[in-house]
This record gives structure tokens, C-alpha cells and sequence, in this order.
């Protein structure tokens, strides 16, 4: 076999195996973006899968510098152009959803919190909650996301810490 060759047949297996490990590290950011976009657990989960297939194309092509980052970005923007594909009045968070989800955290209790926050937020608050607190992503790249200040981002954030506070209390 010439060299060529060899290292044809050596890519895809590391890509697969490259894959599978951005997915098992990344699976929870997306869905949390999804969800807290779309409020459904099954479409949610459905934006999840066409997200990774979408990476794995990308990742043929392409190289990605922050994957995370792209990611999050990818299902927010996917999540979006499904509910406005549906057009339909999505009902708030359920605990349920929240029970049936491995992404999350396994802790039932982390569910049940979680899903009781996150309905206290609005849609913009919700998603820059999931984001910062789920995802890990700093302030800087949730504005680029968003495509809003950063000030704003920061300002948006805490008004929504507040007001989770607030109702708590």
C-alpha cells in the first residue's frame, strides 16, 4: 500500500473517533441551547442530531477553532429557524423533560431546579443563562452569538440572576 493511501484510510477513523469525542463533550451545550430555545424536549433533541451532523460535514472540510463556541452558535441559529418553520405556541418549560434528559446532569434534583429557574426567565434571558451558567461560554463570546454588545450581554445576564434571585425569595 503506498503512502497515500495509507493515510486515506487512517483519516476517517480518526475523524469517527474525533467525532465521538466532541459529541460526548459538547451533547449537553447543544441541547440546553435548543431547548431553552425551543421549550420541546423532542424537537429539541431533534436540532441536537441534525447540529452533529452538521459538524460532522463541516469537520470533512474544515477546521474549527473554537468548537464549542461554533456549536452553540449552530444550534441556537438551527433552533431558531425551527420554531419560526413552526410557528406555533410552544408551552413552557415542563419537569418532565427535564427527568427524561442524560445531557443534562444525572442528579434529579439539578433537573428539577433547572427547569424551575429557567421558567422564571424570558426567551433572550433564558438563553444567555444556558449559555454562561450550562455551556461555559464566556460573556465575550455569548455577545458574538447573540450578535449584541457586550455590555449588554453582561447587563442581561445579571438582570436575569436577579431576577431568579428575586423570585426565590
Amino acid at each position: 500500500m503506498n503512502e497515500m493511501s495509507k493515510q486515506q484510510s487512517e483519516k476517517p477513523a480518526e475523524h469517527y473517533e474525533e467525532f465521538k469525542q466532541l459529541f460526548s463533550d459538547h451533547k449537553k451545550h447543544v441541547f440546553a441551547m435548543a431547548l431553552s430555545v425551543l421549550r420541546d424536549f423532542e424537537l429539541a433533541e431533534d436540532v441536537m442530531q441534525e447540529v452533529f451532523i452538521k459538524l460532522f460535514q463541516h469537520m470533512k472540510y474544515n477546521d474549527i477553532s473554537n468548537t464549542k463556541a461554533w456549536l452553540i452558535s449552530v444550534s441556537r441559529n438551527t433552533a431558531l429557524d425551527l420554531y419560526r418553520k413552526k410557528r406555533r405556541e410552544l408551552t413552557g418549560f415542563d419537569e418532565a423533560y427535564f427527568e427524561q434528559v442524560p445531557y443534562l446532569s444525572e442528579d434529579p434534583l439539578d433537573k428539577i431546579v433547572l427547569a424551575k429557574y429557567l421558567a422564571l426567565l424570558n426567551a433572550e434571558e433564558r438563553q444567555i443563562v444556558v449559555m454562561k451558567d450550562i455551556s461555559g461560554l464566556k460573556h465575550r463570546e455569548i455577545a458574538k452569538i447573540l450578535d449584541i454588545p457586550l455590555g449588554t450581554a453582561i447587563w442581561k445576564y445579571n438582570r436575569a440572576l436577579k431576577n431568579m434571585k428575586k423570585s426565590v425569595e
